[in-house]
This record gives structure tokens, C-alpha cells and sequence, in this order.
């Protein structure tokens, strides 16, 4: 049990170093998220739908200083669950929070929708543009009316120079945080090869087909955006 708390813990801090280095404004994007959802959802008792829960992160920046708020965490990775079990065990929130190997449509039936959702770093690691869509529309069909639902993505035109000079301050990041240029380099490589980028109008087109209205981009940090909508 101890050398699994001790691997759960290396994972933990592997997974939450090379976050902040990719996206230096990591922690200030769940901050953001967090005062939009508290100026929607008021002081009531919330349920918030996480899709691609995995990391713990969006448990561990809104489930302390939110005491009402109840969490349902969906991801298909069995090892990423385990990091966001972890964190919640840890910061004894455990009895606010739900969460559920494998995709969205996992989730079991419920007596109500949820009162808010986010889908952080997930979209770009689905390939066909109509899956997308089913996934962008299966979150809206589990939101309540007019609930806030908050989407990051990699964003970005492949065959425009503005994402390649993007994707060099994002070398930048990683060039600062102590990997070298031969690393780098590679590391685009992979990302062009393994991320499915679509360019920024084609995401909000997506979200309005989905169902979702007031689609406003609020956040942009290298190769990475973010949009705040609302579920028709």
C-alpha cells in the first residue's frame, strides 16, 4: 500500500509540473472558471458535471472553498482517475465527489441535470470532427437550461503561420522549464502528430451545433483557449 501511495504521488507531481510548464497560467485559468461558475450558480447547492476529470485539478482549485458544490468526474484513463482520487482523499472531499471510468456515456441515469460542467484538455485528443460534436452534445444534453459549461482546447489553423509561431512561444515554455532544444523540438513533432487541432471559428461553430449560446472566448495561453457558453 505505501509503495502505491508513493507511485500515486510521483504521478501526481509529474502530471501537475509538466501542466504548469505547457500552460504557465494554469492555475489562474481554474480561478477564472471559478468566479464565472460562483457569479451563475450564487450561493445554492451545485452539481458540476467534469469531463476528463482526471489530474484532480478541477477538484482540487473549486472543491475547498466550495463547500456546496458537488462534483461527478468522468475519464476514460483508469491511471488519471487515480490522480484525482488521490487529491480529493488528500484535501477530504471525497464525499462530494463521484467518480466514473470511462467516456461521458458512462454516466448513470439521474433524477436531475447538472448545474454546470467544464471539459479542460480533452477535446484536442479527439480526432473526428463528428465525435467531437457527439461529445460537445452529449455534455449539453446532461446540463440543466441555461447552465454554464466551460471548454479548453488546443486551438489553431494547421496550415496558418500564426500557429506555428504560437506553437514557438509554447517551445519557449518548455525551453525555460529546463528541457533543451532537441526535446523541444521533438515535443512539436509529437504534438502535431497526436493532437487534433481546429481553428477557433470551427470549435465555436461545433459548440453552437451542440446547443450550447453566448459562445465568448475568455482565455488564450500559447497553442491553448478556452470559451465560456451556456446549454440552450
Amino acid at each position: 500500500m505505501t509503495e502505491e501511495i508513493t507511485n500515486d504521488s510521483k504521478m501526481v507531481f509529474a502530471y501537475d509540473k509538466n501542466a504548469r510548464i505547457s500552460i504557465p497560467s494554469y492555475d489562474a485559468l481554474f480561478t477564472m472558471i471559478q468566479s464565472y461558475y460562483r457569479a451563475q450558480l450564487g450561493e445554492k447547492e451545485a452539481t458540476v458535471l467534469i469531463v476528463g476529470a482526471g489530474g484532480g485539478n478541477e477538484i482540487t482549485a473549486w472543491g475547498p472553498t466550495n463547500p456546496k458544490w458537488l462534483f461527478t468526474g468522468v475519464d476514460p484513463s483508469e491511471d488519471m482517475l487515480k490522480i484525482a482520487e488521490h487529491k480529493a482523499v488528500q484535501l477530504n472531499l471525497m464525499s462530494r465527489v463521484t467518480l466514473i471510468h470511462g467516456p461521458i456515456d458512462r454516466l448513470p441515469p439521474a433524477d436531475s441535470k447538472f448545474d454546470a460542467a467544464s471539459c479542460i484538455l480533452v477535446l484536442h485528443f479527439i480526432d473526428d470532427v463528428q465525435e467531437k460534436l457527439k461529445l460537445l452534445g452529449t455534455i449539453k444534453n446532461n446540463l440543466k437550461q441555461g447552465a454554464p459549461f466551460v471548454l479548453v482546447s488546443a486551438c489553431g489553423d494547421r496550415d496558418s503561420t500564426e500557429l506555428h509561431h504560437q506553437l514557438n512561444v509554447w517551445k519557449s515554455f518548455w525551453l525555460d522549464g529546463g528541457r533543451d532544444w532537441s526535446q523541444v523540438d521533438e515535443m512539436v513533432k509529437k504534438i502535431l502528430s497526436t493532437l487534433s487541432f481546429l481553428p477557433e471559428q470551427q470549435i465555436e461553430q461545433l459548440l453552437a451545433e451542440a446547443g450550447f449560446n453566448t459562445i465568448t472566448r475568455f482565455y488564450t495561453t500559447g497553442i491553448f483557449s478556452g470559451w465560456i457558453c451556456h446549454a440552450e
